[in-house]
């Protein structure tokens, strides 16, 4: 009788596989997320400041991102997020420096402030054209018979155009006096302009002569 053949060698089995891959045994500790999750303030309590000074006090949610705070407070009162920015002051008033994807409950923020963001100006400006000044053509009589002309502003005093009247006469401004006419001799004020006075023309006296 022949002897039985051996059973076939059994096919050894897969090793059990682990279905969470970073399972942590009982006991053990917290995720690095986990305790950024507890570090962050849920509900945050701050004094906002808008740009005109206004205050109020407000509560927002701490998983909140500044950016999306910034929108949001400036959606409120108004105010457009493009032409703002946040300042963050801690309980004992110092700035805080942040990231826009920051979380509000992440920072220790007491205070919140709208400003306006402040433009560099980098075009040169250039100056601003010169309006020509108007000027009307004055008749100026002197020695008798003589007649020049020069223009002028009619808007002012007489005083002012006491040296051009002089340049283009040749007199020395200390020793003229301007007069309505020669026959009247009448003396004209020298704090009233053409318009002033309605007059286009005038006589020029030389007192040195």
């Amino acid at each position: 009788m022949k002897a039985r053949a051996p059973p076939p060698p059994q096919v050894p089995l897969p090793a059990p596989r682990h279905i969470f891959r970073n399972a942590v045994p009982d006991g053990g500790g917290t995720s690095g997320m986990d305790a950024k999750e507890n570090m962050l303030r849920p509900t945050v309590d701050f004094q906002l400041t808008l740009p005109q000074g206004y205050q109020t006090s407000v509560t927002e949610d701490g998983s909140k991102a500044l950016m999306d705070l910034l929108v949001e407070l400036c959606s409120c009162y108004h105010l457009n997020p493009a032409l703002h920015t946040l300042e963050l002051l801690s309980p004992e008033g110092h700035t805080l420096g942040f990231k826009p994807n920051a979380l509000l409950g992440s920072l220790n923020v007491a205070c919140v402030l709208i400003k306006e963001k402040v433009w560099e100006e980098k075009v040169v400006r250039r100056p601003a054209p010169k309006v020509p000044e108007k000027t009307v053509r004055l008749m100026v009589n002197y020695h008798g018979s003589q007649k020049a002309v020069v223009r002028v502003n009619p808007f002012v005093p007489l005083q002012a155009l006491i040296p051009v009247i002089c340049d283009k006469c040749e007199f020395d401004p200390a020793h003229v006096l301007l007069l309505k006419d020669s026959i009247s001799r009448h003396e004209l004020s020298l704090d009233k302009s053409l318009t002033e006075l309605g007059i286009k023309e005038l006589y020029v006296h030389d007192q040195s002569l």
